[in-house]
């Protein structure tokens, strides 16, 4: 039998609306700490239940975007923002077992799924958010650019 050498998994999760430079920086570093990268990508009504509302992506649109990047092995459906459920099901019905919980460093402790990776003889490693960005940011801007164009068409 050949040894076949056991490999890194990492896992991360989030909402990924509006997916910007920081979220591709961050899941390429996520990558880099692993061998494959599972992605739980949170859906719409997960979203609504963490933010009060719904993402401007719906949960098809968003999961294509991030199938697209080459980072990203794999990517699972999690219904809600905490990733223990999801984690539990990779273990007891795929036989996955996650080594690296990645989060973004504009989380506050206590970090959900710690408990269940760190009792699995995983870790979790925090890596920085890019404050230069983010989907808010994008749809203020957004917000603000048609807010002007209205103001213009008002004086023509």
């Amino acid at each position: 039998m050949l040894y076949e050498p056991k490999k890194d998994i990492v896992y991360v999760a989030g909402a990924f609306d509006l997916i910007h430079y920081g979220h591709v920086r961050f899941l390429e570093k996520a990558k880099k700490l692993g061998d494959i990268l599972y992605v739980g990508l949170v859906t719409d009504e997960g979203i609504v239940q963490a933010k009060g509302h719904g993402p401007i992506l719906n949960y098809s649109e968003r999961l294509k975007m991030l199938k697209a990047l080459r980072c990203v092995d794999f990517v699972i459906k999690q219904d809600d923002p905490y990733p223990t459920e999801v984690l539990q099901k990779l273990k007891k019905k795929k036989g996955v077992i996650v080594d690296i919980l990645v989060r973004s460093n504009d989380i506050t402790p206590p970090i959900p799924g710690q408990e269940f990776i760190e009792s699995n003889g995983g870790k979790i490693v925090i890596l920085p958010y890019t404050k230069t960005i983010s989907s808010s940011d994008i749809k203020n801007r957004i917000i603000k650019v048609n807010k002007g164009r209205k103001n213009e068409n008002r004086h023509e």
